[in-house]
């Protein structure tokens, strides 16, 4: 079992290796394209509420594992720039809507534009089986670590 266990490590840093080698590639692609000064903070925030479209200030909050004050100061900085708009909810007006505004809604739209390039140029050149192939496996490895967690193998001393 050792053997194996050192060999399987042995293939994982191999495919981590690969993958951060890409990812900072593409990293480097998307700052040459995006020049928006945004922090990693926002840029969650921003994500969330355009794959959800229209979220609660408290759904945020969760979302990120912040308090709904610290989510009111994001959004704030992203109004200024017009990257997100709020409103009240009609039906509770204690409920504070946040919605994606023009910049935000650009910002998604070069977004689209270079993974559409990043596919082009770099996946179109894999089988169609080999990207099936691919997809089924990133997903299958997810599932597995959405199933075991890590939270619970980590102790109050942040140790494993």
């Amino acid at each position: 079992m050792a053997k194996d266990e050192e060999f399987i490590y042995k293939l994982v840093e191999e495919i981590n290796d690969a993958i951060y080698s890409m990812d900072s590639h593409f990293i480097k692609l998307h700052q040459n394209l995006i020049s928006d000064e945004l922090s990693p903070k926002q840029i969650i925030l921003l994500d969330f509420i355009n794959k959800n479209r229209l979220v609660t200030i408290g759904q945020i909050a969760s979302y990120m594992n912040i308090t709904s004050s610290a989510v009111g100061q994001l959004v704030s900085k992203l109004e200024e720039q017009h990257y997100v708009s709020r409103s009240i909810n009609p039906e509770n007006r204690r409920e504070i809507f946040v919605s994606l505004e023009t910049s935000g809604i650009k910002y998604f739209e070069r977004e689209e534009k270079i993974k559409r390039f990043i596919i082009s140029r770099y996946y179109s050149k894999l089988e169609i089986n080999e990207i099936v192939q691919l997809k089924e496996i990133v997903q299958k490895l997810n599932q597995i670590v959405l199933k075991e967690g890590i939270i619970h193998e980590i102790n109050d001393k942040g140790e494993i």
